[in-house]
């Protein structure tokens, strides 16, 4: 009897190689999404801290705060910033209030993280595209 030559791979063996292939793909999507999440909050309070040092300008000039509760200050741009910073991510933004409408001399900021390890407040207030879970009080 003449053996029978066989050159290709067996079911099995394609079944194991795209599996591995998978889970590789799916740790690596999932370490990706961490990593872009960190980087987005870091940009976040990157962007509240510059913020903060055009309030505080502001205030030199000012002696208070200005008063734009909810939003951004506009009157910050031009003269203490080339343009407001946006959150990295669409449908997320930044807020700002004073601490008391009747006592401008201190501000909150605040913006939604998405990593929970970035929070430093919970459970959070709404706005900023949804729940507002970090904090930066005025000095």
């Amino acid at each position: 009897m003449k053996k029978i030559k066989n050159d290709g791979f067996s079911f099995v063996e394609l079944i194991v190689v795209v599996t591995i292939i998978m889970v590789i793909t799916v740790a690596g999507t999932l370490s990706y999404q961490s990593t872009s999440q960190k980087s987005r909050d870091g940009k976040r309070m990157s962007d509240l801290q510059k913020l903060a040092v055009a309030l505080e300008m502001y205030k030199q000039e000012n002696v208070t705060y200005p008063a734009a509760n909810g939003n951004m200050p506009s009157g910050l741009v031009s003269e203490y910033m080339q343009e407001l910073p946006t959150d990295p991510k669409a449908g997320f933004s930044y807020m700002y209030q004073l601490t008391d409408p009747l006592n401008p001399y201190s501000y909150v900021l605040y913006a939604q993280m998405e990593n929970v390890g970035s929070t430093n407040f919970s459970p959070g207030i709404a706005g900023c595209g949804g729940t507002c879970n970090y904090r930066l009080f005025s000095p």
